[in-house]
């Protein structure tokens, strides 16, 4: 007996009035547009004024504030996420499965960035007090630029908390209810304009279920791979010879950045699931899943590139003998190598979602 392709989902829009949807439409973009800016400045303030910590001597130096940069960047992915929330906003109507995961990512970038800075503050408290009775570095003490430091590091969790609690607030649709932009039927019931049209393409069984297994399956490899380059980067790198300082420092801070990307792709994919319902494709979801592994990829690969370019010219010039870098060779090649590893993970991450999320071509 032959079984028909069951229908797509129900469509997931929600009434909230077109005056209320042009409210969130604004706050959103205007909100993620500010926070965003912030982000970036307080990434860079991060990175300047860790170099001039009197701690920037020690091995925790950089790590402070790498670490105090990557929890910067939850700011700005949350900022970004927000202001994306203006496409799951068609007419009166809200997406309320963009909504709620836009109020996931908000709630995971606070969790974050409140570890990070949290370690980094951490961190920084710690090795101050253990350097403070240090003789041969008096200047290392609790002095009001350190204790400035420590509020620069933890304004994220400030900033992503202040994010999670606006997103809360404009995302939760409200309770149905008579507005002024809806109608009144002659029977008594309240007629809303008909919701916009859900894009759905049927797609078979077996590629549903290759789909969710496939994004499952290499979104775990990626979080498992990308844990691996950043301890073996610093490991290794420890026992480079000199670095250029303002180069090595330019080195790290990207290659900590292209590290980020990898878990970032595999939230992407692992999150793409979603979209496939029974035997439908969400065309709009996938094509939005696509565009994000290919930005993601984008920052890995420039990051590959700058960190690795900063690497090679920061040992060339930072003013020791030739000879340093051409009897560290393999080192020198195991470094770059891993630095070229989050362009390799995300380009993978990019290529297997574009085969998985690419509709079917219509038959015909």
């Amino acid at each position: 007996m032959i079984h028909p392709a069951p229908g797509p989902p129900p469509s997931p829009h929600v009434w909230i009035s077109e005056s209320h949807a042009r409210h969130v439409h604004a706050a959103c973009g205007s909100t993620g547009r500010l926070f965003a800016v912030v982000s970036v400045a307080l990434a860079a303030a991060t990175v300047v004024l860790g170099l001039r910590l009197p701690i920037a001597y020690h091995f925790f130096g950089p790590v402070v504030w790498i670490i105090g940069g990557a929890s910067a960047l939850n700011v700005l992915y949350a900022a970004l996420g927000l202001s994306g929330v203006r496409s799951y906003i068609q007419g009166g109507y809200l997406d309320v499965n963009g909504a709620r995961r836009t109020r996931r990512l908000l709630a995971a970038m606070w969790v974050t960035s409140i570890v990070f800075s949290s370690f980094a503050c951490l961190l920084l408290l710690a090795t101050v007090a253990a350097e403070a009775d240090n003789p041969r570095h008096p200047d290392v003490r609790f002095t009001v630029g350190v204790w400035a430091y420590l509020c620069l590091l933890a304004s994220p969790p400030v900033l992503t908390g202040v994010l999670f609690f606006v997103g809360r607030r404009l995302l939760v649709p409200a309770p149905p209810a008579v507005r002024q932009d809806s109608a009144v039927t002659p029977t008594g019931f309240t007629a809303y304009p008909p919701p916009p049209p859900q894009r759905q393409v049927w797609i078979s069984a077996a590629r549903a279920h290759e789909v969710r297994v496939a994004c499952g399956r290499l979104g775990t490899v990626l979080l498992t791979a990308g844990v691996l380059p950043a301890p073996a980067i610093v490991l290794i790198g420890g026992r480079l010879p000199p670095i250029y300082p303002a180069l090595g420092s330019l080195s790290w801070t990207f290659a900590a950045f292209g590290v980020v990307q990898v878990f970032v792709a595999a939230t992407v994919l692992r999150g793409g699931r979603r979209y496939v319902t029974g035997e439908h494709l969400d065309v709009d979801g996938a094509l939005t899943t696509r565009k994000s592994l290919g930005v993601v990829w984008g920052l890995g690969l420039g990051s590959a590139v700058i960190s690795g370019a900063g690497l090679s010219l920061g040992l060339s010039l930072s003013g020791g003998p030739a000879e340093q870098v051409v009897h560290h060779p393999v080192l020198v090649g195991a470094v770059l190598s891993l630095m070229a590893t989050p362009a390799l993970l995300t380009g993978v991450a990019y290529f297997v979602g574009r085969r998985l999320f690419t509709p079917p071509a219509p038959a015909g």
